[in-house]
């Protein structure tokens, strides 16, 4: 197994989709103090427990000013990516001394079994959150009744045993 290749301190990180709804691909866009520039490559679901895990710790260790911090950096469309991986599990770490986020990212198989380990503080942790919501929200509208997502063609719910079409909104 590859080691970890740690990052460090982060002067941005960013959640966006790629894509229309539906199809869309989810990443993280980090770039390291160095700078370094990755993407690590995320399911819709994973991104979503991301956001609640990082939810959880902000809730129980940070006691600072509850404003996102404002990013000025803005993630360059023409760039070298450094490291582009597609995470197969998040794990997140606490150095709670230096009010840090540890957030490890494991490729998804043998073939991509990079690693890598960054730390952002909790202003940026503020921001992702917000920027995960977002991101999430923009996608497909789950079906009232079973929470499937609904398609732009309609949705046979199976709650409904799969007679009554639910048109999207």
């Amino acid at each position: 197994m590859p080691e970890t290749q740690n990052l460090g301190s982060l002067q941005h990180i960013s959640a966006d989709a790629v894509g229309q709804p539906g199809q869309r691909r989810f990443r993280l866009r980090l770039i390291t103090q160095l700078p370094q520039y990755a993407y690590v490559w995320l399911e819709k679901e994973q991104l979503t427990a991301l956001k609640d895990a990082v939810v959880t710790i902000l809730d129980e260790y940070d006691h600072g000013p509850t404003s996102a911090r404002e990013d000025d950096f803005v993630f360059p469309l023409d760039v070298d990516i450094d490291i582009d991986i597609r995470a197969g599990n998040l794990s997140l770490g606490l150095k709670e001394a230096e009010d840090l986020i540890v957030l490890i990212a494991a490729g998804v198989s043998q073939e991509e079994s990079a690693s890598l380990s960054v730390e952002f503080d909790y202003g940026r942790a503020r921001a992702l959150c917000i920027q995960i919501e977002t991101v999430v929200v923009a996608g497909r509208q789950p079906c009232p009744l079973c929470g499937g997502p609904i398609d732009p063609e309609g949705h046979v719910c199976p709650r409904s045993n799969g007679f009554h079409e639910i048109p999207e909104d």
